[in-house]
């Protein structure tokens, strides 16, 4: 599939790649299809290109590769949702924000991942509870302060 986005211009798209998102990701509920998008197989970070909407892409990383332990319990209804067998049929990625000129600020969202059924390609953000992730976990430099 050939898309013309807003940030990468005319790229193709490979349909092996594209989730469903059976619930939204929060803030952006008209949007069910989303690409993931690898610029540069070397970053860690990734994106979700929206194909309803062209000028949206979010960057998405996986926290291990910052070092950040991470792991979660996904309730059974958003099993049954993803309709996942295994563990291993789930890829979770979390959104990230890099403010414009300033990456040593980069933060990542612990909150509330987005979770991928790679067999089925369904998916959705999953808002954890009973957790103490941050929403904006600082990626680079100092951790103790955290939002």
């Amino acid at each position: 599939m050939i898309l013309e986005t807003a940030k990468f211009g005319k790229i193709e798209v490979n349909e092996n790649y594209i989730f469903n998102f059976v619930e939204p990701i929060i803030g952006y509920e008209n949007i069910q299809h989303f690409a993931l998008i690898d610029c540069d197989p070397n970053s860690p970070f990734k994106w979700l290109q929206a194909i309803e909407d062209l000028s949206l892409a979010m960057p998405v990383t996986i926290p291990a590769y910052f070092g950040i332990e991470y792991q979660f319990s996904i309730p059974d209804d958003k099993v049954d949702l993803l309709e996942a067998k295994e563990a291993t049929d789930i890829l979770s990625l979390n959104i990230t924000n890099v403010p414009n000129g300033a990456p040593q600020n980069a933060t990542v969202n612990l909150l509330a991942p987005v979770v991928v059924n790679i067999n089925n390609k369904k998916a959705l953000q999953l808002i954890l509870s009973d957790t103490n992730f941050p929403v904006r976990y600082k990626l680079f430099g100092e951790k103790e302060k955290q939002c």
